[in-house]
């Protein structure tokens, strides 16, 4: 993906749309690192959309370059709920552009199995 294709894609997003080139241009760098051909196929441009603008996001959301967190406990009148996420999750929940570049990765068949390595599943066992 090119700046203009970047900007034309994500033209509804003035944060995104009104990045610098080189801003843009270093996003699409990295995603271009990160995106495999092999995992997304004919999908690998729109990945590195979502994972380029979930980039610049992040940096103008938090300029400082501070780690983000979720919540992932809260205690309310003595009785306390708490889960886990993974990193992966929680990078990628600090944009709609990562929530949906993990939907789509998270979507693909991947294996001979036609199942995907990377989906994230849940079991539970109840007594």
């Amino acid at each position: 993906m090119d700046l203009q294709a970047f900007r034309e894609r994500f033209k509804s997003d003035s944060q995104l749309y009104n990045s610098n080139d080189s801003e843009i241009q270093d996003a699409l760098e990295e995603a271009e690192l990160v995106v495999s051909v092999i995992e997304f196929g004919k999908l690998k441009e729109r990945a590195v959309g979502l994972y380029a603008a979930h980039i610049l996001k992040v940096q103008k959301s938090n300029p400082n370059g501070t780690a983000i967190s979720n919540a992932s406990s809260m205690s309310i009148a003595g009785q306390s709920v708490s889960y886990a996420r993974s990193s992966k999750e929680t990078f990628y929940d600090q944009s709609i552009y990562g929530q949906r570049y993990l939907a789509l990765k998270n979507s693909i068949p991947i294996d001979g199995k036609g199942t995907n390595p990377n989906s994230l599943g849940v079991g539970a066992f109840v007594i």
